[in-house]
């Protein structure tokens, strides 16, 4: 190992109703290759029994119980009783890959960097299939936090980060429900913080039905509230620089863009119906400016007609799929 002075790592991990999936995540800390660990598991408020499972690892963990406060707060939490130099975060049901830390941390200690981040694969539960969304190299990462047209850069547990910065830029926002990592590492860039990318493939993002994401009213609920906080700290002088547009107008196009992929993705007309009634009620306007790059040859009302042709024929394939399913099924069985 050649790590000079083996900096101690200290892996924070929520957990709230992840009782399935928690000892996954703790094993691929245990099973990682590099020795200087801490790991805090925070629980925050579970209702399904997770100290069933959390009891065999009561000798390898730093145990946080806490009533629900959220996910911003239970990682406060961690960071506020961890001794690390450098902190890993794992959401409860996710994992690494057992050289992750060891490889990353190298990295990191040879640039003498802040901030590092990797490639993460997504990993469906139900199918227990890998695929990879390639981030590669950003110059520029703020617009690829700020635009919700672009791939997300860095799942939470891509990153490692120096405890110090914690220091210089406060604690993750208590008020966000959602979004507080993204509105955090967006202060970072814009302040001019340098993230390095590590080409390694460091661990999986679990995709399954209890993802917090899957709640859509209550992710664009606290969009709103990021891009809010973000536009009234950061000035119209700063989007209008970067951009070209206000951050008003960046809003609107991102939330026109959000709601126009739920479309697509098959919401339900009554959530779609909530979304619209949300966006009314905090002065979100829909608007065509900027529109992302693959968007703009249509305008607004072609825009959103596209969108639902997309989701018949996104509904029509699905159909498609369980007809040949069904199909091989019955063929099978006549066999």
């Amino acid at each position: 190992m050649n790590i000079k002075n083996s900096p101690k790592v200290s892996v924070i991990i929520p957990l709230y109703n992840q009782q399935q999936y928690v000892g996954e995540a703790i094993e691929s800390i245990l099973n990682q290759t590099y020795p200087n660990i801490e790991i805090i598991v925070v629980n925050d408020g579970s209702t399904d029994n997770p100290l069933s499972v959390l009891e065999k690892y009561k000798n390898n963990i730093i145990l946080i119980n806490q009533e629900n406060k959220g996910l911003a707060a239970a990682r406060n939490a961690g960071l506020k009783k961890c001794s690390g130099e450098y902190i890993q975060f794992l959401d409860a049901d996710d994992f690494l890959h057992k050289d992750k830390i060891k490889l990353q941390l190298e990295f990191s200690e040879i640039l003498d960097n802040i901030v590092s981040y990797c490639e993460i694969t997504q990993y469906d539960h139900e199918s227990q299939r890998a695929y990879l969304r390639y981030i590669g190299e950003v110059k520029d990462m703020f617009p690829m936090y700020y635009d919700f047209w672009d791939i997300y850069p860095t799942p939470i547990h891509s990153l490692l980060i120096k405890k110090e910065i914690f220091k210089k830029f406060g604690l993750f926002d208590e008020e966000l429900k959602a979004c507080e990592d993204r509105y955090f590492l967006s202060k970072l860039a814009t302040a001019g913080v340098n993230f390095e990318y590590f080409p390694f493939i460091g661990g999986f993002r679990r995709q399954h039905k209890y993802n917090m994401c899957k709640n859509r009213l209550h992710i664009i609920k606290n969009t709103i509230r990021y891009y809010k906080k973000l536009n009234r700290e950061l000035g119209d002088h700063f989007f209008k620089e970067k951009f070209g547009y206000t951050g008003y107008q960046m809003m609107c196009a991102n939330l026109t863009y959000i709601y126009g992929t739920e479309i697509v993705e098959g919401m339900r007309r009554k959530e779609l119906k909530r979304i619209r009634k949300l966006l009314r009620m905090e002065g979100i306007k829909f608007d065509a400016e900027p529109i992302p790059a693959g968007f703009k040859k249509f305008k607004l009302k072609r825009f959103f007609l596209t969108s639902y042709l997309r989701r018949w024929l996104r509904k029509l394939f699905l159909l498609g799929k369980l007809f040949k399913q069904s199909l091989g099924r019955i063929m099978g069985e006549k066999v």
